[in-house]
């Protein structure tokens, strides 16, 4: 891969700089060339030059109007084998925090841009000796967009049409509902649309709408920033209604809605989450049984889980306190605090308790919660839809090789027989031991799967939801709480200034974040691959 990009980039320099990224879809890389530093994006998938060169259109509109920093695109690459790249300048992004508001003016900014286009070019109309053909950037009088974009991995046709709400019905709505349709058959989701859509209409009575460059999925996922100030990129960009796009952000930041969720088959409804596939008690009981679990510790606040209902014809519903939630942002470092604190629990519990055993009339019985001696938890939970047993181990490499890698393998066994992955993994395996010697693990009570998309705040603190709860080693949580972004370096600051580094840390992270990694490849197929492989290889060295 790397000699076809040195060529098609045209750079004899070309190295890697160890900094690995992606998200649900693609994996990415960034390297130094002798033109600066860029960021590739990989993707193995049949529609990958598609939802890429979506992607790039999507870039190249919104960085023509100089409202909003984006990364600069370079080029969508072809690979023999079927893998395609997406080279971009490389930004060195945080998780937005300070630049919130900024992000809003720019993003309102973004979206007046063609009105003040058209504004001006009948300005310049209506004045001698001008005309439109002195416009830098033309505007745009329909809804759409001159070529094909992907949220998600799903393609959206932008055929232009002249009113929203033709658009919105036709190219954003009814496509879905046809893919509803398709999969599912859903008749209650038939009759309600054809209900709907007959009143969609109305809902547009007596509004203006002038035609808006969106981002097209604006969640809190996608944004960033620097130094500089904001940073937004992943666009899925087009003409339409501004209040799409401020939907998207509310859903995606205030409600904190996993988005891989909805892909994965799930709904999400008055807070209620929906999930119709198979064995969706169990993973919802898993889910109830972890907020239980911090919530006894009352250190870090989780919904209330309320309860776990089968529904007719199959599926399940989880019922749990709606809190209303915004984007994880002045509580970062106390979130970092909290979840110290959640780990120290458990430790703290058995310092009470030989405590307690140690004084004349007091014993074990004495202390309000029990005290966690070994790996585990009392029952399965899930991590994304992949179930993960968690028998009870007396030591945590043997817990964390067993239940967390071997099963993870056994699965791109059975999926992908990818040799490779089974040559490295036989080697290290028998190295995993050795990056525990001289490390003492007191079983924690992990969250388990603490990305950015798990975390929010309200005006009384920081929140965490969407749980996948065990008691392992606490270095295990920060694994993928720093490979995806949206976690600012106070949270990781204050974290630490409880829990300091042990030796050998920065080794073990990447262990961690190989079970991740792993994780993604069974969740959303090869395009993790790469990113596997080579961490399992550079632990081995």
């Amino acid at each position: 891969m790397e000699e076809a990009l040195r060529r098609e980039l045209g750079t004899p320099v070309l190295r890697p700089t160890g900094h690995l990224g992606g998200g649900c879809i693609s994996q990415g890389q960034s390297y130094d060339t002798d033109c600066g530093r860029v960021y590739v994006k990989s993707n193995s998938k049949a529609e990958a030059r598609r939802m890429f060169e979506g992607e790039m259109a999507s870039l190249e509109a919104i960085l023509k109007t100089q409202t909003i920093k984006v990364p600069k695109p370079i080029k969508v690459i072809d690979l023999p084998g079927g893998n395609t790249l997406f080279v971009m300048e490389h930004l060195e992004m945080r998780g937005l925090n300070r630049h919130s508001a900024k992000l809003g003016t720019q993003l309102a900014d973004l979206h007046l841009h063609n009105q003040q286009l058209g504004e001006k070019l009948k300005k310049e109309e209506s004045t001698v000796g001008k005309g439109q053909g002195q416009m830098e950037v033309q505007f745009v009088d329909q809804f759409g967009f001159h070529t094909v974009t992907c949220c998600g991995y799903l393609p959206q046709v932008n055929d232009w049409q002249n009113d929203w709400v033709t658009f919105f019905a036709k190219q954003r709505i009814q496509p879905q509902m046809d893919m509803i349709e398709k999969n599912s058959g859903d008749r209650e989701a038939r009759e309600l649309w054809a209900q709907l859509q007959l009143k969609i209409p109305s809902l547009f009575c007596d509004v203006e709408i002038v035609p808006a460059l969106l981002h097209g999925d604006l969640w809190g996922g996608n944004v960033a920033e620097d130094d500089s100030g904001p940073i937004i990129f992943d666009p899925a960009s087009f003409y339409g209604h501004s209040d799409s796009c401020r939907q998207q952000l509310n859903q995606g930041m205030e409600k904190g809605m996993n988005s891989s969720l909805l892909k994965a088959g799930c709904w999400w409804t008055l807070r209620k989450k929906l999930l119709q596939f198979y064995k969706a008690r169990k993973m919802f009981e898993g889910e109830m049984a972890s907020l239980e679990a911090i919530q006894k510790t009352n250190i870090v606040r989780v919904p209330q889980p309320i309860k776990v209902i089968d529904l007719p014809g199959g599926g399940a519903m989880f019922v749990m306190e709606y809190l209303k939630m915004k984007h994880l942002n002045k509580c970062s470092s106390k979130l970092g605090e909290q979840i110290a604190d959640l780990h120290l629990y458990n430790q703290k519990l058995g310092e009470k308790l030989r405590k307690e055993g140690s004084t004349v009339g007091k014993g074990a019985g004495h202390s309000e919660s029990q005290y966690v001696d070994k790996f585990g938890f009392h029952t399965p939970t899930c991590c994304g839809y992949i179930p993960q047993v968690n028998e009870w181990q007396s030591d945590w490499p043997s817990f964390f090789i067993r239940h967390r890698l071997q099963a993870q393998l056994d699965l791109i066994e059975k999926d992908y027989g990818d040799r490779e992955a089974r040559e490295l993994w036989s080697q290290l395996k028998l190295k995993i031991p050795e990056m525990f010697c001289d490390v003492e693990i007191v079983p924690a009570l992990l969250h388990g799967d603490l990305w950015a998309g798990n975390v929010a705040e309200d005006d009384s603190g920081p929140i965490i939801f969407d749980p996948a709860s065990f008691y392992g080693h606490s270095e295990f949580e920060l694994a993928i709480a720093g490979m995806f972004g949206g976690f600012s370096s106070s949270f990781f600051s204050a974290y630490h200034s409880k829990i300091p580094k042990a030796p050998g840390f920065e080794k073990r992270n990447k262990l961690y974040q190989l079970f991740n990694y792993i994780n993604h490849w069974n969740h959303f197929g090869t395009g993790y691959r790469g990113s596997t492989l080579n961490v399992m290889r550079k632990l081995l060295k």
